[in-house]
């Protein structure tokens, strides 16, 4: 049983002989994240879910680091998509990143990126969602879902009409 303390008081909450519960941890094993024969599907979103890629001037930018980060990481982006309030990715690490290491960058490369253009504070949240694709799931069906992320918001009829989605490894 939880004692917690009256509103306003000075007194801490405390478990009666226990102690305080560990929290959740979120990441699978880091050799997972580093394995270059796995894919894994990601979202990064902005801070506060913010619309900051409507900023199409940002949204060019990010995607040109995104594919010079890719490329001098050696990290293969399958799929990108850019929306206004978060990224999804599918990305396979590299012996040169994995992919927290590469996110990490991209994150604070993209965030430097946009405070050059006048915004203020954390462009990115902290954590990221991610998903590895079993061997039982196909890749080709978890790029089309990302690449047509803006049809199924009703931005596009058609995916290639978006100009911030697409695939550095294929020619979709």
């Amino acid at each position: 049983m939880v004692l917690c303390p009256a509103a306003g008081s000075d007194e801490e909450a405390t478990l009666p002989n226990q102690q305080l519960p560990q929290r959740k941890k979120i990441r699978l094993d880091h050799d997972l994240y580093a394995d270059t024969t796995t894919i894994c599907s990601v979202t990064l979103c902005t801070d506060k879910r913010r619309d900051l890629f409507a900023d199409t001037a940002l949204a060019d930018a990010c995607l040109v680091l995104l594919r010079s980060q890719a490329e001098a990481r050696s990290v293969a982006a399958h799929a990108y998509c850019f929306m206004s309030d978060h990224l999804h990715l599918v990305i396979a690490p590299s012996p040169e990143a994995s992919v927290p290491d590469f996110l990490r960058d991209f994150k604070g490369l993209s965030t430097r990126i946009a405070w050059e253009r006048g915004y203020e504070g954390k462009l990115w949240q902290p954590r990221f969602f991610d998903h590895f694709l079993r061997k039982d799931e196909d890749l080709r069906r978890a790029v089309d879902y990302i690449v047509n992320n803006p049809v199924r918001k009703g931005m596009v009829v058609e995916w290639r009409e978006y100009s911030y989605c697409g695939s550095l490894v294929y020619d979709l």
